[in-house]
């Protein structure tokens, strides 16, 4: 019932082989830090926009609720501005995605 050990040599500190695109050597297009201040004014600039097109919305529903009010005609020119606007903001967020 020989058991066989191993020579100190052999367990020695073995070198790990790094593989040639590691994350160490990975170049990233922009700081880290750049990007999430890009990415919160993305964000910042969304939530606004939405923020709007929700007043637009709340305001055409308020008209429509009093019997005694109409919409002014330059509501539906407003929600659509409003609705672009929001379309283009969240259409940014795009360009923030993870592949």
């Amino acid at each position: 019932m020989g058991l066989r050990r191993r020579s100190g040599a052999a367990s020695g500190l073995r070198a790990r082989s790094v593989p040639a695109r590691s994350r160490v050597t990975l170049r990233r297009s922009e700081a880290p830090l750049l990007r999430s201040a890009t990415l919160a004014a993305a964000l910042s600039s969304s939530r606004m926009a939405i923020c709007q097109l929700e007043g637009e919305l709340e305001a055409i529903l308020t008209a429509l609720r009093d019997p005694t009010a109409r919409p002014d005609e330059a509501a539906a020119d407003r929600l659509r501005g409003a609705a672009r606007a929001a379309d283009a903001a969240i259409a940014s967020l795009g360009a923030f995605a993870r592949r």
